[in-house]
């Protein structure tokens, strides 16, 4: 089994579908990186308001997880690839290690280009509390008691892990789709109409609003509680999904 999922996890991660998710996530943030000045004379959390603001990633974010491995499943089940995995392990074990590469591949498709975007931040802007012209954008924000309290490492730690597990969570999702409705096409379009759905459904409960929940409004660890809910579900959704595959075809 070990040597199953280390071959899964190298082809979730070597794939064209990851490389240009990941690709496209790093110039979309880091684009907005470029909005700002870059010689150390605004807050490095200047620069990060711009590249919320300006790169336009949260409305489409989504999207890009379910491209690294999510619809492997459908080419697996469409060309009968799956029932051969099946006579050789049981559902719940081939289960497991597909939610576990698909989660690492779509949560690594986000988390690599959120580090390299606050980096960025911090080396070209001036890191801690804002001051000078940008002294009081962050008044009143978790973000400004977060950094007061703890410093810059715990805004970039959290903000990395919340962004691992947003893509964790939307590649699963597409893997949730994949498994229930195996095509291709579905399940690549589908997680990004349930996040719009969910973004205007949820709009008044920020708790429960998927980008809200990556940007870490009002609480950094209850959102990546609510969002290690969400993949929970999803989970759960998923391995019903292959049983009845593997009972029904």
């Amino acid at each position: 089994m070990k040597g199953v999922f280390w071959q899964d996890l190298k082809r979730s991660f070597w794939n064209i579908g990851f490389w240009a998710g990941l690709l496209a996530v790093t110039w979309i943030l880091t684009s907005g990186v470029f909005q700002a000045p870059l010689n150390r004379t605004r807050s490095s959390y200047f620069i990060l308001a711009n590249v919320e603001a300006a790169s336009g990633f949260g409305p489409f974010a989504a999207i890009f997880p379910s491209l690294a491995y999510a619809s492997i499943f459908c080419e697996e089940y469409n060309r009968g690839y799956l029932k051969m995995i099946l006579t050789r392990m049981s559902y719940k074990k081939f289960g497991m290690i597909r939610l576990i590469t698909v989660a690492i591949s779509g949560g690594t498709m986000l988390a690599i280009p959120i580090l390299i975007t606050y980096s960025m931040a911090y080396h070209f802007g001036v890191p801690g509390i804002p001051q000078g012209s940008d002294a009081g954008m962050l008044s009143g924000t978790i973000e400004f008691f977060y950094i007061e309290k703890y410093g810059d490492w715990y805004i970039l730690f959290w903000k990395v892990i919340l962004g691992f597990l947003f893509g964790c969570m939307w590649a699963l999702a597409g893997l949730a789709f994949a498994v229930w409705i195996p095509n291709k096409y579905v399940s690549l379009i589908a997680p990004f109409v349930l996040y719009e759905s969910m973004w205007i459904g949820f709009y008044k409960l920020p708790l429960l609003n998927p980008i809200w929940l990556m940007r870490g409004i009002n609480n950094y660890p209850l959102s990546g509680l609510i969002e290690c809910v969400y993949i929970l579900l999803v989970v759960i959704i998923v391995l019903l999904g292959l049983k009845r595959r593997c009972h029904y075809g």
